[in-house]
């Protein structure tokens, strides 16, 4: 591999989501945001908090 090439190559920028905890591309989220546009969709779509989301994220972490 040219190593040249490979310090070329451009890296996309990421940011971890504080709702999943998922560290992910800047473009999955919305501008002034900390989480990722999932989650804000999901959060709409039924009602529930970020709050309520968050909880839900970690207690499927720890199975």
């Amino acid at each position: 591999m040219n190593p040249i090439k490979y310090i070329k190559m451009k890296r996309t920028p990421k940011r971890t989501c504080t709702v999943t905890g998922v560290k992910t591309a800047e473009t999955n989220f919305y501008a002034n945001q900390t989480h990722v546009k999932a989650v804000d969709n999901l959060r709409r779509n039924t009602g529930t908090t970020k709050e309520q989301l968050t909880r839900m994220f970690n207690q499927l972490k720890t199975y």
